[in-house]
């Protein structure tokens, strides 16, 4: 191993069997020292401090770092300097987006089959408040997005942006699995009032590897709830790559225990995203974007 790509975690075939978690930790390290040419810091997939805090993990432009500084002003490992994990993806993939609304459109109308009649506002790191109004726990869209529908009345997509992450546990103690084992709880009232899972899914959708897209549904499903007079419409988009075959699995599963999917759940791959990207962007500037994102965030097999 060339000393400067750094040291891999020789767990990661435990972690992932199907070997995609040890090509794109790889694949990170590679591009950290191929592209960016500074060196890493423990493991080949992170930056050291002080790179991190000049913004090596986002994209050179749209004033992306400049939203992360924003958004989250206190250094924080895991966002700043893993370039491994999901968190900086979400301001790579979509803060661009915002500087051309009319292209965001297009984007959008080719997954939701021309619903859309224009993007008006896109944030990340969302959560709708008062908490306790809407699911009353921690929940956030990594990207939310508020549209108008071809039918005049306001929608919503919430994504969820994934890269080599799998299910994750409960938590012993903590309010979720609290709200959990609580049958009155804000998740058991929202999956019954929104009438989207066929009968007897629930003792499913609570397991680890629904729990995340479940809540994630149930987020948005509570705000049309709640604002009903200003939302007609949600869409929960889970975006992850090809070779993350948990989520190609794990989607499909789900969309198993929906009564109806009419734009309900949709779950995307990057590869796809960026091909629909790549096939209305409008220029050379997107163009360089667009690059960037399949050179740093696709994992050939």
């Amino acid at each position: 191993m060339n000393q400067e790509i750094g040291k891999q975690y020789n767990r990661d075939k435990i972690t992932d069997t199907t070997g995609f978690l040890e090509k794109a930790r790889l694949h990170q390290s590679k591009y950290r020292t191929f592209n960016l040419g500074v060196p890493f810091d423990k493991y080949g997939n992170y930056l050291r401090t002080d790179d991190a805090m000049n913004g090596m993990n986002f994209y050179d432009d749209f004033n992306i770092f400049q939203e992360v500084k924003k958004r989250y002003p206190k250094y924080s490992k895991p966002l700043y300097a893993n370039m491994l994990r999901s968190e900086h993806i979400g301001f790579n993939l979509f803060i661009p987006l915002k500087a051309n609304l009319g292209y965001a459109k297009k984007i959008f109308n080719e997954l939701l089959n021309d619903k859309i009649q224009s993007i008006d506002k896109i944030e990340i790191e969302y959560a709708p408040a008062p908490t306790d109004k809407y699911l009353n726990d921690k929940t956030s869209f990594d990207t939310y997005i508020e549209y108008t529908h071809i039918d005049n009345q306001k929608g919503i997509i919430g994504i969820e942006v994934k890269y080599t992450e799998h299910e994750y546990q409960l938590k012993p103690g903590s309010k979720q699995e609290q709200d959990i084992i609580d049958k009155n709880s804000k998740y058991y009232l929202i999956t019954e009032k929104c009438g989207l899972y066929k009968p007897d899914t629930i003792d499913k959708l609570i397991t680890d590897n629904f729990r995340q897209i479940w809540r994630n549904q149930l987020l948005g499903e509570s705000i049309l709830i709640e604002d009903s007079d200003k939302y007609s419409h949600f869409t929960s988009l889970m975006i992850f790559p090809k070779g993350n075959l948990h989520f190609i699995e794990t989607s499909k599963e789900y969309m198993d225990m929906l009564i109806k999917n009419t734009d309900h759940f949709l779950p995307v791959t990057y590869e796809n995203f960026l091909s629909i990207c790549n096939k209305y962007r409008p220029n050379s500037r997107f163009e360089k974007w667009l690059d960037y994102l399949l050179e740093r965030y696709i994992v050939e097999n």
